[in-house]
């Protein structure tokens, strides 16, 4: 090998760098900027120290050791830039070491270091080569980034935390490292770590003492642990530019006289942040933005100019690292005087008039200066629509049909306001409520008429269930249904003791259409437990002959049956399944079909799924509607 220098430190030898740069300004600014020029540019910082080794040795370092057969030295036969390039080597020889230390004038909480690497060799596999490190004020070690010797996997340490990264590092072939490191105090800390320019690592959560790092090393300062690296373009700073977050914002009006008000949005970045504006100009679409003249102040009065255009602000954040700008949303096209909201066409109200259903009004068209707000207020009619009452509370865009609503009809009040006043519109009467089933011991009900959300509502007791990939609005056999995608659409609501028969006769019943049939096993409609639990079941299924099963477990014996016509023929079928105290029955489209049984009392604590066996499997693909429990 050739070397440019073939001094080899000794023990515990230390070598200092001058601390003056003027001494150094005409080797060190051209190391200097090739530093900047390949350190990677997610976290730019301002520079602390760099060495490209061009100097022949590693006397800019503050300190270099190795110890037995370790060495330090700078060379030339594998560089990555330039003509040199230091190279660290140990073996597993009792007290073998090689590193490079680099003391920062102060201890910084926001430090970026990065480098070129090459690992040459390495141990057993078992361990790893360190290849950057930063040490607290004490030389404790707070974080490393190193190569894992039987995968070549990066791998990241700090604060108790060790996470192998999916970057690899092969053997003899240059890499870009950069580890940024920000040190709270707390566990909000933030560690990045980027390999060719790629984040392989990002946490904000990190734990990093508060007082910083105070050192950054190369190499290995543990004995007997076999390795060899090249480093080349070492570069370290502090502090990290303004990175937005969260665009800026602009409140107000938009009306010519009116004035907006900028917010500088969300920033990330060493503080202090500071922040300016410079107002623009774009068309009605927002777009073709031009900077109008002097307006840099956080507020802007709007002018005639402005009428008919759309306003926009750009912010730009500067901290003693870097700056960055960002824009904010475009505001509504500014009209040239204020204009109440009025109605051009009237509210509606969409959903079934059942009792326990949910109705659902929007708020039909409004002209008016925006932006417009919409109120509701429901009231409840006689069954002519006259005579109407308001419901008390009732003051969101969807309803439930109670009891109290049953031969009544229903219709909605919008008021919709803006800062230059407000109107009132009011929809057509509902068709007259009906009321919802008859059935004694109803615990549960579910109309699956819900057209938005995630949350299938329970008309009789409250056991309202969410829903998973489940599209909604379908046509429905009574309203509207559920569509169930057979590969990830389910609904599980929590259990209820009261959701439970005990030794009472049950009865489950669902709605279902499909023109498909399951492969093995089969799939489920609707359950409550699970044959391998404590507790017992009941359980409707759906056959790969498209017949319905009905299953149950209780405290003396579990038993099922398979009856009934194909279902799979495209039109609705009413199915459901009954346990009583000696037989178990499935009713499919009013015909039954029954064996003799003695299941016991069932009593779990598992949730009610319908559509599905549990999250991942036998689910059903098709439609589902009207779904509830009797008991007794």
């Amino acid at each position: 090998m050739t070397l440019a220098s073939t001094r080899t430190c000794a023990p515990k030898q230390l070598v200092r760098r001058a601390r003056h740069w003027a001494a150094f300004s005409f080797v060190l600014a051209p190391l200097l900027i090739a530093s900047l020029l390949v350190a990677p540019a997610a976290h730019a910082a301002i520079l602390l120290f760099a060495d490209g080794f061009e100097s022949g040795n590693l006397s800019a370092w503050t300190s270099v050791q190795t110890g037995a057969d370790g060495t330090a030295t700078a060379q030339s036969v594998t560089v990555k830039t330039g003509t040199y390039a230091a190279r660290l080597a140990a073996t597993t020889t009792s007290g073998s070491f090689a590193y490079a230390r680099e003391s920062l004038a102060n201890a910084q909480t926001d430090v970026t270091a990065s480098g070129d690497f090459q690992v040459q060799s390495i141990g057993k596999n078992g361990g790893s080569v360190p290849i950057l490190s930063l040490f607290g004020a004490p030389g404790t070690k707070l974080a490393s980034v190193n190569r894992q010797n039987k995968s070549g996997n990066i791998l990241v340490s700090y604060g108790g935390t060790r996470t192998t990264t999916a970057a690899s590092l092969p053997l003899n072939t240059w890499a870009q490292l950069q580890v940024h490191l920000v040190a709270t105090g707390a566990a909000t800390g933030t560690v990045d770590v980027v390999v060719n320019g790629a984040t392989v690592y990002h946490s904000t959560t990190a734990t990093l003492p508060g007082t910083g790092f105070s050192s950054v090393q190369i190499g290995n300062e543990t004995a007997a642990q076999a390795f060899a690296i090249v480093a080349d373009n070492i570069s370290v700073g502090w502090g990290s530019p303004p990175t937005n977050t969260s665009p800026p914002t602009i409140s107000g009006n938009a009306v010519k006289g009116y004035t907006l008000t900028a917010g500088p949005g969300t920033w990330s970045g060493t503080a202090p942040i500071t922040y300016t504006n410079q107002w623009r100009r774009c068309d009605g679409g927002g777009a073709n933005c031009a900077d109008v003249a002097g307006a840099t102040g956080s507020t802007y009065v709007l002018g005639p100019a402005d009428v008919g255009a759309t306003m926009r602000v750009t912010v730009t954040a500067t901290n003693a690292v870097g700056t960055s700008s960002a824009v904010s949303a475009a505001t509504a096209v500014v009209a040239a005087s204020a204009s109440p909201p009025t109605n051009t066409a009237l509210p509606t109200i969409s959903g079934t008039p059942t009792q326990g259903s949910t109705l659902t009004a929007s708020p039909g068209t409004w002209s008016g200066t925006a932006p417009i707000t919409y109120g509701y207020q429901w009231q409840r009619c006689d069954s002519g629509g006259a005579n109407c009452n308001a419901v008390s509370g009732a003051t969101s865009s969807a309803y439930t049909l109670g009891a109290a609503d049953v031969n009544t009809t229903m219709r909605v009040v919008v008021t919709a306001t803006n800062f230059a006043g407000s109107g009132v519109a009011t929809s057509n009467p509902t068709a007259v409520v009906q009321s919802g089933s008859t059935q004694s011991g109803l615990v549960a009900l579910w109309h699956m008429d819900e057209t938005s959300g995630s949350v299938m509502h329970d008309s009789v007791a409250g056991h309202d269930g969410t829903a998973f990939s489940v599209a909604l609005g379908q046509p429905g056999f009574l309203g509207t249904a559920f569509g169930f995608n057979g590969t990830s659409s389910y609904v599980s609501v929590p259990s209820a003791s009261d959701l439970n028969a005990g030794s009472l006769d049950i009865t489950i019943t669902i709605h279902l259409k499909t023109t498909r049939a399951p492969s093995t096993p089969d799939w489920d409609l609707i359950r409550k437990g699970y044959a391998d639990a404590s507790g017992g079941l009941f359980k409707m299924e759906y056959q790969p002959s498209g017949q319905a099963t009905c299953g149950f477990k209780g405290t003396v014996d579990h038993d099922s049956l398979t009856a009934g016509p194909a279902l799979n023929d495209g039109t609705w079928h009413t199915v459901q399944c009954v346990k009583t105290s000696s037989s178990i029955k499935v009713i499919v489209d009013g015909q039954t079909f029954s064996k003799s049984a003695t299941i016991g009392s069932i009593v779990n604590t598992e949730s009610v799924l319908i559509g599905a066996h549990g999250a991942g499997s036998e689910l059903f693909n098709g439609s589902l509607d009207e779904a509830s429990i009797q008991i007794g």
